[in-house]
């Protein structure tokens, strides 16, 4: 699941993002959690508190921060968030794409007949970038890369955090669960509880307190857990929560 935060303070322009981009991700298929900010201040502080998004579409001229200057916070951020840049100025444009983050740059009136098209090339070239994302453990004893697509789950055993990959080998890093999930910046992954994080998509089944996952691997965990669990899943899979 990819996740987009619109931002403008025109809360009838914003609004009329919000259905396109719906409407879209509804006939193309991709899964996504919008939210849409109207203060730029919200959203300025989500980003401070490291609230990440993939996808920023943001009003260039608006009161407290402009979209320039929540651009400029991004850049210096090391993530992989791109930048969709939306304004009726078309003189913004050519300092806009000085910046690294900035994936495309509309003119508001010509939202309905561009803004399609950009998405279009976002979820490629997210789609991209998740199926060949390796994860990498480094120490002193070996180098071993593995893409986190073919991850099934991952858990806690003492000081050290093993990985259960899809052809049933196993690989263990010597770190905190917390911290392979900051590293892995991946949206597919979710901290199941205090030991497990699992892969969405290789969730076969979950049932009463247990999580089926590929090769009918059980995990085990409690109902606060699961009710989470089964949310994500079905955000997942473009159900009705």
């Amino acid at each position: 699941m990819y996740r987009i935060a619109v931002c403008d303070d025109d809360m009838e322009f914003a609004e009329q993002l919000k259905t396109y981009i719906l409407g879209y991700c509804i006939k193309a298929g991709p899964e996504v959690s919008l939210k849409v900010y109207t203060d730029s201040g919200q959203l300025m502080d989500a980003v401070s508190k490291k609230k990440g998004y993939d996808l920023y579409i943001l009003d260039i001229r608006m009161p407290l921060y402009s979209g320039m200057d929540i651009l400029e916070r991004l850049e210096a951020d090391d993530g992989g968030a791109e930048i969709i840049l939306l304004t009726s100025y078309i003189g913004y444009a050519v300092d806009a794409c000085s910046y690294k983050k900035v994936f495309r740059y509309i003119a508001k009136e010509d939202f309905r007949d561009k803004l399609g098209m950009a998405l279009d090339a976002f979820f490629a070239e997210m789609d991209n970038r998740l199926k060949h994302k390796p994860y990498i453990i480094q120490n002193k004893i070996k180098c071993v890369k593995f893409y986190q697509e073919d991850v099934v789950y991952i858990y806690k055993d003492r000081k050290y955090v093993l990985f259960v990959l899809k052809d049933g080998r196993r690989e263990k890093e010597r770190c905190s669960l917390a911290r392979v999930y900051e590293k892995m910046r991946n949206p597919d992954m979710l901290i199941l509880d205090r030991s497990y994080i699992v892969n969405i998509p290789r969730i076969n089944r979950i049932q009463q307190e247990e999580v089926v996952m590929d090769c009918d691997i059980i995990l085990h965990t409690n109902r606060d857990h699961i009710q989470k669990l089964k949310a994500a899943f079905a955000a997942y899979w473009g159900e009705l929560l």
